[in-house]
């Protein structure tokens, strides 16, 4: 655990100095850290799917849309819990450029202290591609269309390439920590037609549970940290429960880019459960940077959950239904 947690101090060291750009960003990222971090499968011990949808700065022409859809599950084998889960991104960040990213994830369970400590690995495929088509070059003071750029593709290409994620994850009933570093291996796209690669980033997150006294009401304050030691990303978030079903919560993010500066937003957050099924929504509240310049960003998620081990229950007080 000194290990694990020198680690962690590290990691929000530099995060102070850089920032992701390249993988997804969600507001409701409690609800998508399969994407972020493959030690959380299987972490809840049900049969997990999540889909979660998001529509960046509203009111502009081609504006980023997510799509990010998980399946996971614990399982025992050889005496051992173990977790595995499935995830799929769609990514498209204009009406050019998009990515996809399919992976299969295996997480090692062991019991710690008062919590669990997990190890996860994700293995799976990534693509980019550029549709050249849809490029408008600029035209000069005459109106005549600029020379053709040679590093701008004039078609549609794309390139796909071996990806993989790690992360470390440890949990008990009232706190959870985690760290996980994407696109190890730093995925080179090249082809005849097409170049490019993806750097690799690093993730932290963390949160606490705070049941308040002789209430229904729990209170679950959390951070998400993003980098890639150019840029970072920080999610300082608070979330509201109320008996287990209802929830609303606040969320300041700040999106660092060391060469240009800052760009900060307010997230307002809503969910509930309803028996099997939970759902949210979020609202992104641009206060600068360019995207004070849109209508904000919307997020919606639905997770279904399956009880995988049936709760024990106690024989019926009961001997004949004639006496109740």
């Amino acid at each position: 655990m000194r290990r694990i947690v020198l680690l962690l101090i590290i990691i929000s060291g530099c995060v102070h100095t850089a920032q992701a750009q390249r993988d997804a960003q969600f507001s409701q990222y409690h609800m998508a850290l399969g994407y972020y971090n493959p030690a959380t499968a299987g972490k809840t011990g049900n049969l997990d799917v999540v889909a979660l949808y998001r529509l960046q700065w509203l009111g502009w022409d081609n504006a980023p849309k997510t799509l990010f859809a998980t399946a996971d599950m614990p399982f025992r084998f050889l005496n051992r819990e173990h977790g595995v889960g499935v995830m799929l991104l769609q990514d498209n960040l204009s009406s050019i450029k998009s990515s996809m990213t399919a992976g299969l994830q295996y997480a090692f369970l062991k019991k710690a202290g008062k919590g669990t400590f997990r190890i996860g690995v994700q293995l799976g495929m990534i693509s980019l591609s550029d549709d050249g088509t849809k490029v408008i070059l600029p035209v000069d003071s005459l109106g005549s269309p600029g020379a053709d750029d040679g590093a701008i593709p004039t078609s549609k290409v794309g390139s796909k390439s071996f990806d993989a994620n790690l992360g470390i994850y440890y949990h008990t009933d009232k706190w959870y920590v985690g760290i996980a570093s994407m696109h190890l291996l730093e995925p080179q796209f090249d082809d005849e037609n097409y170049s490019d690669y993806i750097e690799r980033t690093y993730n932290f997150v963390g949160g606490y549970n705070i049941q308040m006294k002789n209430t229904l009401l729990e209170l679950q304050p959390s951070v998400f940290m993003q980098t890639n030691f150019n840029t970072y990303k920080v999610n300082v978030t608070t979330r509201a429960v109320y008996a287990r079903k209802y929830s609303a919560g606040l969320s300041w993010r700040v999106d660092e880019n060391i060469a240009n500066g800052s760009a900060g937003g307010l997230v307002v957050m809503l969910g509930a459960i309803f028996g099997k099924i939970e759902g949210g929504y979020a609202y992104d509240v641009p206060l600068s940077g360019m995207g004070i310049r849109n209508m904000g960003s919307h997020e919606l998620f639905l997770k279904y959950r399956m009880q995988l081990n049936k709760p024990k229950t106690g024989k019926s007080k009961h001997k004949s239904v004639r006496i109740l």
